[in-house]
């Protein structure tokens, strides 16, 4: 591979991929190589067009599919990513296809094997590099994930909060259902199976959901790429679940103390509506942005429960990162990736509601406060040693230079 000159890495609006965008520059100038940072708003189609065609002997970094590297061309059927000269980064830290739908998923997947000579794709998800791997996509390597936030030491006292929640959630109550009955039941069991075990996988179920649809249909290549496509759709609308999912599990916890920082996204949408877990022991607070104040809440709480995306089977998603450097204890939904992570996985996941109440129980005790400072400890050095940005550019960069 020609020697890498020059990276760009693109801005965002939205704070997390803002945040990692910075992250993934300021780690890539760590190791010698100048840094771009690309303001999509400074851009109409001509700039842009032409910025990315000067960059032969560059690599630009897509870490979402927001990104604009990541849409359509105006007016046409190829991408702004297959117009960049040089060399592209696709990071996927969420959905492979980002909600699309089926069709829309079929042409960037088309496009994506257009580009498969001069381009990687880093996964957190297994299942996502299966997928791309069966459309002869052949530059994919699974990362973990990786946190901004600075290591800090756990608190000993002075706690504000006996457990909390960061993040979004909607009490049970709302759970939609609005789909065809067959998906609808489809999405119903793969509920009903998680509620039961929260580590259970549920990609296997829905590739043979999605399979028995397609069965029949055109040539064996076209079922591929469809049945990826509607794959991804499908664990989509399971995913629409999460926030009253989150809800269930915060119900049926029934915590004698919980805070909850943010709660209803209405505000995201300029909606004046602010649904609320009726439960006892259940304070609602308004969400937190600036990640010191995040930080605050995350080290001032004796537990930090997370319950990740209904997206994911294997993957640890970066809040578990996150609480950890910032000195928390978080207890999280079993994933089997968490055991890549830290040799402490079973002492801070849960597999169902009776886990998550005993977990709470037993970190809550004064008595057990040595244990969770020192369990704190030991997550800190795993999260340091087994992730971060220095492993996630250095995966990158041997990646690169494996291609053609």
């Amino acid at each position: 591979m020609r020697r890498i000159r020059r990276v760009y890495v693109e801005d965002s609006n939205t704070p997390i991929y803002r945040r990692i965008a910075y992250a993934l520059g300021a780690e890539f100038g760590r190791c010698g190589i100048e840094v771009a940072l690309v303001n999509p708003e400074a851009f109409d189609t001509k700039t842009y067009l032409e910025l990315l065609k000067g960059g032969r002997s560059a690599v630009y970094v897509a870490n979402a599919g927001s990104n604009l590297i990541q849409q359509r061309v105006p007016g046409q059927d190829n991408y702004f990513f297959e117009r960049f000269a040089g060399r592209v980064v696709f990071l996927h830290q969420d959905t492979l296809l980002g909600g699309l739908g089926v069709l829309e998923g079929v042409a960037k997947l088309t496009a994506w094997i257009r580009m498969a000579e001069r381009s990687i794709h880093l996964c957190i998800e297994p299942s996502c590099i299966t997928a791309l791997q069966q459309l002869g996509i052949a530059h994919v390597h699974w990362v973990p994930h990786a946190s901004e936030t600075p290591l800090t030491n756990p608190q000993t006292s002075e706690f504000h909060c006996d457990a909390s929640f960061v993040g979004h959630v909607m009490p049970s109550r709302h759970r939609a259902r609005h789909h065809a009955p067959r998906l609808q039941q489809f999405i119903d069991a793969c509920l009903t199976l998680r509620r039961l075990d929260f580590s259970q996988s549920l990609h296997e179920r829905v590739k043979a959901h999605v399979d028995g649809a397609l069965e029949g249909i055109g040539t064996p290549v076209d079922r591929t790429l469809l049945g990826i496509s509607q794959q991804e759709w499908v664990r989509t609308q399971i995913s629409l679940q999460t926030m009253t999912e989150r809800g269930w599990l915060l119900e049926s916890a029934a915590l004698p103390s919980l805070d909850i920082f943010g709660g209803d996204p209405a505000y995201l949408h300029g909606v004046a509506r602010r649904e609320a877990l009726q439960v006892a022991g259940v304070r609602t607070h308004d969400p937190v942005y600036e990640p010191r104040d995040i930080q605050r809440v995350f080290r001032g709480s004796r537990v930090n429960i997370n319950y990740s995306s209904l997206q994911f089977d294997h993957a640890v998603v970066n809040r578990f990162h996150d609480i950890t450097m910032a000195g928390g204890l978080c207890l999280t939904d079993a994933r089997s990736g968490l055991a890549e992570l830290t040799d402490r996985h079973e002492e801070v996941s849960f597999r169902n509601v009776d886990e998550l109440r005993d977990k709470v129980a037993y970190f809550s005790k004064p008595a057990n406060m040595k244990k969770r400072v020192l369990l704190i400890k030991l997550l800190q050095a795993d999260v340091q040693n087994r992730s971060g940005y220095p492993l996630l550019v250095r995966k990158a960069m041997e990646a690169l230079a494996a291609l053609p």
